[in-house]
C-alpha cells in the first residue's frame, strides 16, 4: 500500500509508513445493545506491535532527534510491547539508538516483543525486578550516563496526549454525544487525550485500570489538564500481570483492554448510549501470519507444524461478526 492510499494520518510524519493514523470504528452487539469500538490497535503495523499507545512516539522522537539526541531509553514491562514499538519508530531516524529496559527476575526469559526490539537494532537492558519506581530510576540512570534521554514512563508526555486528542476529535459526534466512553487505563495518557479531544461531548468517561492505582491515574489526568468532572475511574479487579480470559469479538490485550471490556459487559445495561469502547492495543507482536509460519517452518519442518501434527486437525477460531464498521475521513 502506498502512502497515498493510506487513510488520513493526522500529524504523523509521512515517512512512517507502518503507522496509519485514522483507525476504523466497528459496531458490535452486546446483550442487544450497540457498542462502537475504536480499533486503535490497528494504528501500528509490523514491525511495530498492534498498539495505539505509540501515537505520540513519532512526535517525541522527532523532537528529541532534532535537538541532537541520538540515544533514547524506554521502559517496558513483561506484557507490554512498547519497547518493540519505540525500536520500530527509531528506525526512521538515522543513527538513533534505543535501549529498552525491562524488569527481569532470576531465570526469566526475554519477552518476545523485546526479542523483536533487539532484532530491530535496540539494546535490551534487564533491570532487577522490584519496586517500579526504583527499577525505572535504575534504567534511566544507565541511559543518562551514556549521554542518552529516558522516555517518560508509560510514554506519558504532552506529545502522546496531543496525538490521542487529535484522533479523538475526528470521531463522529453522534457516536459520543451524551453517551459513555470506556477505555482501559495503564498510565492515564490515553484517557487524558480523549478528554482533551472530546471535551464535554460524552456524558461520562469510564477508565478501568489495568493495574495502576486510581490515585496515580488521576494525577496523570491533572498533569495534562484533563477535566475530571465527567470521569469515573475503577481499580483493576486483577493484578497487572494477571491476564483476562474473557472472549472478545475483536483483537485486544488480555492484560489491558480486556479488563475494561469485562466492565462494559457487566454494566452494559446501566451505560448511557451511545457507548464507545476505545481499544488501545491487542496481544502479540503484530508479526504477519506468513512470517510466523515461515519461522515455525524453519524450526519444525516444511509445513510449519511440529512432527505428527495434522493441519486439518487444527481448530478454527471464530472471533464473531461485527455489526457494522466505518473509517472516519
Amino acid at each position: 500500500m502506498s502512502s497515498r492510499d493510506l487513510p488520513a494520518r493526522s500529524n504523523i510524519p509521512r515517512r512512517f509508513e507502518f503507522l496509519i493514523g485514522r483507525t476504523p470504528l466497528e459496531c458490535y452487539r452486546v446483550r442487544g445493545k450497540d457498542v462502537w469500538v475504536k480499533r486503535d490497535d490497528l494504528f501500528a503495523r509490523w514491525p511495530a506491535p498492534p498498539l495505539g499507545k505509540l501515537r505520540g512516539a513519532p512526535l517525541i522522537l522527532a523532537e528529541l532527534y532534532a535537538g541532537g539526541v541520538r540515544l533514547v531509553g524506554c521502559w517496558d514491562t513483561r506484557v507490554s510491547a512498547l519497547g518493540q514499538g519505540i525500536a520500530a519508530c527509531a528506525m526512521e531516524f538515522p543513527g538513533l539508538r534505543v535501549v529498552t529496559a525491562y524488569p527481569a527476575s532470576l531465570g526469566s526469559s526475554i519477552p518476545e516483543p523485546l526479542c523483536i526490539a533487539r532484532q530491530l537494532g535496540a539494546e535490551v537492558l534487564p533491570v532487577r525486578a522490584g519496586r517500579i519506581t526504583i527499577s525505572f530510576s535504575s534504567a534511566r540512570k544507565a541511559v543518562v550516563e551514556r549521554g542518552g534521554v529516558m522516555l517518560p514512563f508509560g510514554l506519558e508526555c504532552p506529545e502522546s496526549v496531543e496525538a490521542v486528542s487529535l484522533e479523538a476529535s475526528s470521531l463522529p459526534a453522534e457516536l459520543v454525544a451524551g453517551g459513555t466512553l470506556i477505555v482501559c487505563c495503564g498510565s492515564g495518557v490515553t484517557l487524558a487525550g480523549l478528554i482533551r479531544g472530546l471535551g464535554s461531548l460524552p456524558a461520562a468517561y469510564i477508565g478501568v485500570s489495568s493495574g495502576r492505582s486510581v490515585t496515580n491515574i488521576e494525577r496523570c489526568l491533572r498533569r495534562h489538564g484533563a477535566s475530571l468532572d465527567r470521569v469515573r475511574l475503577f481499580a483493576a479487579e486483577t493484578e497487572y500481570n494477571r491476564h483476562s480470559d474473557i472472549f472478545l469479538p475483536f483483537p485486544s490485550h488480555p492484560n489491558y483492554d480486556q479488563k475494561a471490556w469485562a466492565y462494559l459487559e457487566k454494566n452494559i445495561e446501566h451505560l448511557r448510549p451511545p457507548v464507545l469502547f476505545w481499544n488501545v492495543g491487542a496481544a502479540g507482536t503484530g508479526m504477519p501470519t506468513n512470517q510466523i509460519l515461515k519461522e515455525r517452518a524453519e524450526t519444525n519442518g516444511r509445513d510449519g507444524l511440529p512432527p505428527n501434527a495434522n493441519a486439518s486437525s487444527t481448530p478454527r477460531l471464530s472471533i464473531g461478526v461485527k455489526r457494522d464498521s466505518l473509517t472516519t475521513p
